[in-house]
């Protein structure tokens, strides 16, 4: 109806405001829970990626390897954190003895010459590379993940049944770049597969300007990157990389005179241990709590507005209906009093006028006849009212067979004056309720039997279990009621079909008593025609054993 929706644009904006707020409560709670848990889960990871870094670079500074390959093992061991969305770590040896700086690398790699099995030389793709050159080349892997390894089968080491069937089968792999030892810092990089040949990278990078280039093939090889790694996508990776390196930048650029170094500040920390030949141990961590936490609530958040939206579209509807009920329900008792409160004032008027004194019992009866509806209204509006709202009914055992026998055993005598018939087929029943509450109902469907049935026509009436409810019929010849009507014949004051108007009697109340009662006692009601007739039924919960 338009009225509804007009309702719904005025009521929709405020009801939304409230849902919103109260939507957005929570989640500041829960993103506040969350951002906890996930710095936690950060520190955890670092932790433990940092203790593992530890332990590498002292195996490797402590151990027996060739003072040559010392810096490129320790860098190899040197690994970056981001597992995490939104946080990245990384470490360095400011001063590992005599081998100098060593740091995290942005990308790396390995490989092994043909035959041997051992990733003996290094891939340095740092110096080489700008941020840009990284992040084409972290794009290229992240859309095959099968070029950071590389299987190679012309060395003899391997043969296709040795591989697993997702790993991508090639014949021999080919380096070329400036080699210092065993590092290369690769110009050109290229997978040899027996479909063609992959270049996997290829630079003009100033880098290898002046410089002698090398070239060394190879059968395994393997890229690692924490920009084709990370969930965080590789260019937010490749800023919280750089800021996480400016903060160890700064934090050990402060080394006191002394020599000594600070413990920790503004993401970063360093510690030392003369136990490890001198190394100054050096860790970074750069991350973005809000997209941490969004990152893992984001659905969530989209979710819930989404609910929150249309639960408060609804709930604005529904009130928007409540409040054009509650309209209709005023002006349709505000015609209702109308009536006979003109009627009143119109005898009463004539009264106070030299009236024939023989009429002015008729006028009086008049009087009391229009007071005694506006009586009957006021209290099936009392009664009414209090059933919707959830008045406390007493809860007792009854027997609704004896209370309906006496309900329609009244209706007798003025059925028999209009030569109607009235037959009742009732077993005993019981349910739990107002005993009150429950004669009214009944009495009610009886009246509106009694208004409608026609002359020489009858009403039967039947009480009986069916399941787990008990279901009085009341089934009165007449006319039917138009099946636009149907659903509207339990609200208050409807008004449908002329034939089955209140001209009779009757304030326009009682089957919505009857339904109010009903529902109150946890059951229900409908009405359907049949030829020649209208049958009512109402429902109510059967009483349980024990109670």
């Amino acid at each position: 109806m338009k009225q509804d929706r007009g309702l719904l644009r005025r009521l929709f904006p405020r009801t939304a405001a409230r849902f919103l707020a109260l939507w957005l409560l929570f989640m500041l709670l829960l993103s506040w829970q969350n951002q906890s848990a996930q710095e936690s889960r950060l520190e955890a990871a670092v932790d433990s990626a940092a203790a593992w870094n530890q332990e590498n670079c002292q195996m490797v500074l402590e151990g027996d390897y060739d003072a040559a390959i010392k810096p490129a093992q320790l860098e190899q061991r040197l690994s970056a954190y981001a597992s995490q969305y939104g946080a990245v770590a990384v470490f360095r040896l400011p001063a590992a003895g005599e081998l100098g700086e060593r740091r995290s690398q942005l990308t790396s790699g390995s490989f092994a010459l043909p035959g041997t099995g051992v990733y003996s030389y290094y891939l340095r793709f740092d110096p080489v590379l700008t941020d840009q050159e990284h992040l084409e080349l972290a794009r290229r892997l992240r859309a095959d993940r099968n070029l950071c390894t590389f299987y190679g089968t012309e060395g003899g080491l391997y043969d296709e049944a040795d591989l697993a069937e997702s790993d991508r089968v090639g014949w021999y792999g080919t380096v070329t770049g400036v080699l210092e030892g065993n590092v290369v810092y690769p110009q050109k990089l290229v997978y040899y597969y027996p479909e063609g040949p992959v270049t996997v990278l290829d630079t003009d990078s100033a880098f290898f300007d002046g410089k002698e280039l090398t070239t060394l093939t190879f059968d395994l090889a393997q890229i690692n990157s924490p920009l084709v790694d990370s969930p965080s996508g590789p260019e937010l990776t490749l800023k919280l990389f750089r800021e996480a390196e400016a903060r160890i930048d700064r934090l050990i650029g402060g080394r006191a005179p002394d020599g000594s170094w600070a413990a920790s500040g503004g993401g970063a920390s360093v510690g030392g241990s003369a136990t490890l030949g001198g190394m100054v141990f050096a860790q970074g961590t750069a991350s973005r709590p809000l997209r941490m936490v969004f990152h893992e609530l984001g659905f969530l958040y989209g979710a819930t507005l989404a609910v929150a939206l249309l639960q408060a579209y609804y709930t604005a509807r529904a009130q928007a209906r409540a409040v054009r009920r509650e309209r209709d329900f005023t002006r349709a008792a505000a015609h209702e009093l109308k009536t006979p409160l003109a009627v009143l004032r119109a005898h009463a008027e004539a009264l106070k006028e030299d009236v024939d004194p023989a009429k002015r019992g008729e006028y009086l009866d008049v009087v009391l006849s229009e007071s005694d509806r506006m009586a009957a209204l006021a209290s099936g509006l009392l009664d009414l009212s209090q059933l919707e709202q959830g008045e406390t009914l007493a809860r007792e055992p009854v027997e609704l067979s004896g209370l309906v026998r006496g309900v329609f055993d009244r209706l007798s005598l003025p059925l028999e004056r209009k030569g109607a018939k009235l037959k009742l087929a009732l077993n005993e029943s019981w349910t739990k309720g107002d005993r009150a509450r429950l004669e009214m109902a009944v009495s009610n469907l009886a009246s509106n039997a009694l208004r409608h049935c026609p002359e020489g026509g009858g009403v039967a009436v039947t009480l009986a279990r069916e399941g787990e409810r008990i279901v009085l019929t009341v089934d009165n010849d007449g006319a039917p009621i138009p099946e636009a009507d149907l659903a509207h014949i339990w609200e208050p004051f409807y008004r449908g079909d002329a034939s089955r108007s209140r001209a009779a009697g009757g304030t326009g109340l009682g089957l919505a008593i009857v339904k109010a009662a009903a529902q109150a006692h946890g059951g229900g009601c409908s009405a359907a025609n049949r030829p020649g007739g209208v049958i009512f039924r109402v429902w109510l919960p059967c009483l349980q054993k024990g109670e």
